[in-house]
């Protein structure tokens, strides 16, 4: 794999696999997760049949560069056929010399989705006021219409997204259970952005229904334990195959994949790097009954088993449609 004479592959060790998509002819409607695997993946698009515009879609990428993911919003597209295929490169986008892997051959998808409100607004409907001291849970919401994506940010710039926002069949509402103990203690200054397209889907137009507000964060934490989710299916998303969570922070020892309430069953125990700034996990979704599945994502600062942990859940509760 590594060895282009070994491998037959002259582009060696780049490469790309598609894991498991929809297949030619299936009938989509509402968030596909998308994913791909590979070694030294530097950009992923999703892309019509043939050439490069318009692109539907850039996917995130692990720290690793071996697995790309993209919440494919097909209500982004009029109903009816859609030929796409998924190419990988091994320089970011924009950059000269790029090599071009096509991960997923052509495929013609149908576009099926019911009729949404139009148009793009939002505004605040729920949070703690500027100044305000704040521990725990709490709750962030937002109202409009067309809202397909919400995150909770820094006052300036889109990283690190310390939150992103459950959002509604109908676009009308998004809301978050925000876990201030993923935040060290002190004073943390924080917006809300909201878009009219899911994360790595072009044409992005943003708004802020929630001004720059400075909280202060009061849970006892000196920082020496953080934790919030990179990536993971949005809610309601329709996930098949082999699906990435991951979750970073500081002093992380054990995460789970949990029943959105309560500690059992364990769905999936993550894999935690040696430093305790990274954990994820690679779920076989076959291994999950199919339907809809309520989870939520917990960080802990003890190995599992062991008394005294904390907890931080860094993915509240979101439901899944796992198809199979």
């Amino acid at each position: 794999m590594f060895n282009p004479t070994c491998s037959g592959n002259p582009y060696a060790p780049f490469i790309v696999f598609n894991d498991p998509a929809p297949p030619d002819g299936a009938t989509l409607s509402g968030i596909v997760r998308l994913q791909a695997r590979g070694i030294d993946m530097a950009n992923v698009e999703l892309l019509p049949a043939t050439g490069y515009l318009p692109k539907y879609g850039v996917f995130g990428l692990s720290r690793d560069q071996f697995v790309g993911w993209l919440d494919f919003d097909t209500r982004t597209l009029p109903n009816g056929p859609v030929q796409v295929r998924m190419s990988a490169f091994n320089v970011a986008a924009g950059q000269p010399g790029a090599i071009e892997m096509v991960g997923m051959q052509p495929r013609t998808w149908i576009i099926n989705n019911a009729a949404i409100p139009t148009g793009f607004e939002a505004t605040l409907a729920a949070a703690p006021p500027a100044e305000a001291r704040v521990s725990g849970t709490i709750r962030l919401e937002i109202r409009g219409t067309g809202i397909t994506n919400a995150e909770l940010l820094p006052a300036s710039g889109y990283a690190p997204r310390h939150g992103q926002f459950n959002v509604s069949a109908d676009k009308t509402v998004a809301w978050l259970d925000f876990d201030t103990r993923g935040l060290p203690d002190g004073p943390a200054d924080l917006r809300i952005s909201a878009f009219n397209v899911a994360p790595g889907q072009p044409g992005a137009i943003e708004t802020i229904p929630m001004a720059t507000r400075r909280w202060h964060i009061s849970n006892g934490n000196d920082g020496s334990f953080t934790a919030r989710v990179a990536t993971a299916p949005m809610h309601g998303a329709t996930v098949t195959g082999w699906v990435t969570v991951e979750v970073q922070g500081t002093g992380i020892k054990n995460v789970e994949l949990l029943p959105a309430g309560g500690y059992t069953p364990i769905i999936a125990n993550f894999v935690e790097s040696f430093d305790g700034t990274f954990a994820f996990l690679d779920v076989d979704t076959s291994t999950l009954p199919a339907g809809p599945m309520d989870v939520r994502v917990s960080a802990f600062d003890t190995p599992p088993g062991q008394s005294g942990a904390r907890e931080i859940v860094v993915m509240p509760a979101r439901q899944w449609i796992v198809r199979h």
